[in-house]
């Protein structure tokens, strides 16, 4: 069960009460940098900080879209629901990572969900005062539109790859992007299920694990129970970028 932490938890006490705005401050992607002290404060008035266990839905996608998501540790999922139980997760998100459920301007319904992968611990804010301040400070609104556009622009190479790449540079893809992008080191502890693996590649399970074995045997990738080590990352990217 997913656990609420008070306002003034027990970490913002050990560091400061302006923990949460300080973590803004030093994440490289900060879009809260435009905001004052004054802007910051009401955007952290009414905060709720969260843990969630693995497994856990932090967002129902078609749900309405209340609150915007900050990461503070562990690590998520973020998947579109499809029809038969078929979902496709379109990326990860960790630490640091601001998420808007895709709904702030659009409707405000979530559009995709987000699920605990690893323990996580976020921040719950209110979606109402993120708008008002939109409003009010335009060097922060450009940062939330350049914010969505990045975002989009990913969303959008991703489906052009999952829809033109062949199976082995789809799952060549994604080990690239958990050793690159996510977890930033070789060999790497792999949190994700097999099944996990094949939606991120929008494949069967089935598939991912043949060509996981093809990858093995080839001398690509080492696997070690959860542990993944990339061995020939040239040989991975190839295969990427020849689809």
């Amino acid at each position: 069960m997913s656990k609420i932490i008070e306002k003034d938890c027990t970490i913002c006490d050990q560091q400061n009460k302006d923990c949460c705005k300080n973590c803004f401050k030093i994440h490289e992607h900060n879009i809260f940098k435009c905001l004052n002290v004054e802007q910051l404060d009401y955007l952290m008035d009414k905060k709720q900080r969260i843990q969630y266990n693995p497994g856990e839905t932090i967002i129902k996608q078609n749900t309405s879209s209340t609150q915007v998501i900050c990461i503070n540790e562990g690590i998520a999922k973020l998947y579109v629901e499809g029809a038969k139980g078929k979902n496709l997760i379109v990326k990860l998100v960790g630490k640091g990572n601001f998420i808007t459920g895709g709904g702030l301007f659009n409707g405000n319904v979530q559009h995709f969900t987000i699920a605990a992968v690893t323990p996580v611990s976020c921040c719950l804010i209110d979606s109402s005062r993120l708008s008002k301040l939109f409003t009010e400070n335009n060097d922060f609104a450009v940062e939330l539109m350049r914010h969505h556009a990045v975002r989009g622009n990913n969303l959008l190479k991703k489906m052009v790859n999952l829809t033109q790449k062949y199976m082995p540079g789809r799952v060549a893809d994604t080990l690239l992007y958990l050793k690159n992008d996510i977890f930033k080191e070789n060999p790497f502890k792999m949190p994700l299920t097999r099944q996990d693996l094949a939606d991120m590649s929008n494949m069967t399970k089935e598939s991912l694990v043949r060509i996981l074995q093809q990858f093995k045997e080839s001398k690509l990738i080492k696997t070690q129970g959860s542990t993944i080590e990339i061995l020939d990352e040239n040989s991975l990217l190839s295969i990427s970028k020849n689809g």
